[in-house]
């Protein structure tokens, strides 16, 4: 090992190894560095930014959903609330009754919007108000959130919808079933006043933008929309077995939907997003560790003399090779090293220490960044190789395997 540091110092960190071979030498060991630590940090922080919308959808969202759509039957609607108390020592947290309905909703400005409209019992609806109140960091809980049942003529709006259709808190709302406006003419649309008890931020826009609660018990039948769907919504102890639990659902004849399932289309954009930050700045890396390649060929081409004296003097070629192999690796791993402990040491600093850099229009305001296990391992396996290839591949190709002509190319180029 000490042939090949020796080499490594004084062919191409030293003075005597020329400025050209130097210069490039540091460019590659900073390029590779900096590649690698742009690529461990972008991943840290589209890990934090996927970890961050996914506990605050898990917070508000149902892990679990079981809708009275898949068990059409008297008997099975009728049972299917004690079927899933009976499984409550299987992981099962919560156990909340619930109804969605699409409606429109009118301001006092005459301005309409869509909405979905969640009606939960007292006890759910206080949970949830909990949940959103956590999570949003606050200490002390808002006035808005206290835990008095809603009266029949009061809702919650998101904040984002309140925002959009100019509504304030006391503000009154008409609530309108889509399907009455296609009554013919004459006949009175059912419509229903409201009184907007308060809003509500998730600090997810899709949610923040369209929903509204109401108090399920106290709910007008009349205004039910042909949109309606009612059932139970399930909150596990841990949510990322949800599958699992949809599994002994299923064994017992009770047909649920995940949590995953009902917002495939987010995790499937969040994910082809992080692949494709993953692809793009691999390829920023391998670009980079081409000069790995260009400082070896410049190396073994001015050294020649230096092959041919070591060969000369009793060495094998297989033996030259490896050393000027590992004289490779080593200008990669400095690089390699380096740009993993910045790109750590950042990642890490913005795990404990979020920045607040990001306007109020994103999820998430603050920046945050997750170094997970996968990510370290995938940027060290594929860094490694990469290190390995382009060490090699100069290295195979321009080595010497008769000491008699590298030192007659050197004469002759003395000449």
């Amino acid at each position: 090992m000490y042939l090949p540091w020796l080499l490594f110092r004084n062919y191409l960190l030293s003075r005597r190894s020329g400025a050209l071979v130097r210069i490039i030498a540091w460019h590659c060991i900073l390029g590779v560095g900096m590649g690698v630590a742009a690529l461990i940090l972008v991943l840290s922080v589209m890990e934090g930014f996927n970890r961050t919308i996914r506990s605050r959808m898990l917070n508000i969202e149902p892990h679990l959903v079981v809708s009275q759509k898949d068990h059409p039957s008297e008997d099975g609607a009728r049972d299917l609330n004690a079927l899933l108390h009976s499984l409550s020592k299987d992981g099962i947290d919560e156990i909340q009754r619930y109804e969605t309905q699409d409606l429109i909703v009118r301001s006092v400005d005459g301005v309409f919007g869509g909405v979905v409209a969640k009606g939960y019992d007292t006890p759910a609806m206080n949970s949830l108000l909990q949940r959103i109140w956590q999570s949003s960091g606050q200490k002390i809980p808002p006035p808005q959130f206290a835990t008095a049942a809603l009266e029949s003529s009061e809702v919650i709006l998101g904040v984002d919808l309140a925002r959009s259709l100019g509504i304030f808190e006391g503000d009154e709302v008409l609530l309108i079933p889509p399907e009455t406006l296609l009554l013919p003419k004459g006949e009175v649309p059912r419509l229903q006043k409201f009184k907007v008890r308060s809003l509500v931020s998730t600090n997810i826009p899709d949610f923040d933008a369209k929903l509204l609660f109401y108090n399920l018990d106290r709910f007008n039948t009349r205004m039910r929309s042909l949109s309606r769907d009612a059932g139970y919504e399930v909150r596990l102890k841990n949510p990322y077995e949800a599958d699992v639990i949809k599994k002994v659902l299923a064994n017992r004849g009770v047909v649920a939907q995940t949590w995953g399932e009902r917002d495939t289309s987010l995790f499937f954009a969040l994910k082809m997003e992080s692949l494709a930050m993953t692809l793009f700045l691999s390829l920023a890396v391998l670009i980079t560790s081409f000069s790995i390649v260009i400082v070896m060929v410049l190396l073994m081409s001015q050294k020649r003399q230096d092959i041919g004296l070591m060969l000369a003097l009793g060495m094998s070629p297989r033996k030259t090779q490896i050393a000027f192999f590992k004289v490779g690796l080593m200008l990669s791993c400095v690089g390699i090293v380096g740009g993993v402990t910045l790109g750590t040491t950042i990642s890490l600093i913005l795990d404990w220490y979020p920045l607040e850099l990001l306007p109020d229009i994103y999820t998430d305001a603050t920046l945050p960044a997750k170094l997970t296990q996968k990510t370290f391992v995938f940027v060290a396996i594929s860094t490694s190789l990469i290190a390995i290839v382009g060490s090699w591949l100069p290295v195979w190709r321009y080595a010497v395997t008769n000491p008699s002509e590298a030192l007659a190319q050197t004469v002759r180029r003395s000449f």
